[in-house]
């Protein structure tokens, strides 16, 4: 190797480290804004020719922004909703007040006075930690600022990275033509199959909390279109509590109706819509989903759900395309 060729080759991977250093606190925003853009760029090309790029990428980031907001709002709406008509101290709980009695009948301790202080103590806790919460509230406010500037350029420049990205990439046209095409389509299948198919299930199952009667109903549907994103986990957390609260309220008979509600008709949208949606030649084995779903999320967070079965699916299609072109053994 020729001193100038080991010399690029070294100053590129200290600066790719370095960049990689800059990204990393921001990572998870970054992949959101690349999941977000890759999502909207099929309406940003329809949307451009006639209004501008730049119009209608702002237009869409726009539209993004509100979609957030309604379900932020909502959550904030059922949070606050009863703080009012909570108890301004915990010694004016029934339930406080009647262990209070009964274990100073039978032991012969107050509680009282213990337990102030280990609120006390807790109080002072939550006082140290308050300087991390707004450290990590500012860290959350420049992510979300973040993630929208890259959207947008992503979606009103998206096309010439893409070009760029293939121009400096040392592979054949024809490689990265199908490495790029089957990249596409296992992301799409993993979209539909998960985010579409878990937005539907959990709609279909709000539903049959708001003909029982749920509290909060449309709040707890939101709930579970995340949630089923999530293999094995799903929506029967929420279901299972619902039940629960049926029954606890004397409703057994419409417990048992929701339990039935549960088993056939979610069940069977689950099933029907994954088949309908998903390809079963590029769909990924629920092993690898389930992986992909908790790996990424603990490296990730929240957005880890999404990006973590795309990068798995990623790699499966990266090493057939080299397989088809490359002898790898």
């Amino acid at each position: 190797m020729k001193a100038r060729t080991a010399f690029a080759t070294v100053l590129v991977g200290v600066l790719a480290v370095l960049s990689l250093l800059v990204v990393r606190p921001f990572l998870d925003y970054v992949l959101g804004a690349m999941l977000l853009a890759f999502v909207l760029t099929p309406l940003q090309r329809r949307l451009a020719p006639e209004v501008g790029s730049r119009l209608s990428a702002f237009s869409l980031v726009s539209l993004t922004v509100l979609l957030f907001v309604g379900p932020i709002g909502l959550f904030l709406q059922v949070a606050l909703s009863d703080v009012g008509e909570l108890p301004t101290e915990v010694s004016d709980l029934p339930t406080y007040q009647s262990v209070e009695r009964v274990v100073e009948r039978v032991v012969g301790v107050q509680i009282g006075t213990r337990f102030d202080q280990l609120l006390g103590s807790f109080s002072s806790a939550l006082a140290e930690r308050s300087s991390g919460l707004a450290s990590a509230g500012v860290h959350f406010t420049l992510g979300v600022l973040l993630l929208l500037f890259l959207l947008y350029y992503l979606l009103k420049d998206g096309d010439t990275l893409v070009n760029w990205a293939k121009h400096v990439t040392p592979l054949p046209r024809r490689v990265q033509n199908d490495l790029y095409a089957e990249a596409e389509e296992a992301t799409w299948a993993v979209l539909k199959g998960h985010v579409f198919v878990a937005t539907v299930q959990g709609f279909v199952s709000g539903l049959g909390l708001i003909a029982l009667g749920i509290p909060n109903a449309a709040f707890w549907t939101v709930v579970m279109m995340f949630l089923a994103m999530v293999p094995i986990v799903g929506v029967s957390p929420v279901l299972g509590g619902a039940t629960i609260y049926l029954v606890v309220n004397g409703r057994v008979l419409e417990a048992a109706l929701l339990v039935v509600y549960g088993m056939t008709v979610v069940a069977v949208t689950d099933d029907y819509l994954r088949a309908l949606v998903i390809d079963k030649e590029s769909s990924l084995h629920s092993g690898v989903i389930l992986l992909g779903v908790f790996g990424a999320a603990y490296f990730l967070g929240a957005v880890g759900i999404f990006v973590g079965p795309i990068v798995l699916a990623l790699f499966k299609e990266t090493v057939e395309v080299f397989t088809d072109y490359y002898d790898l053994a």
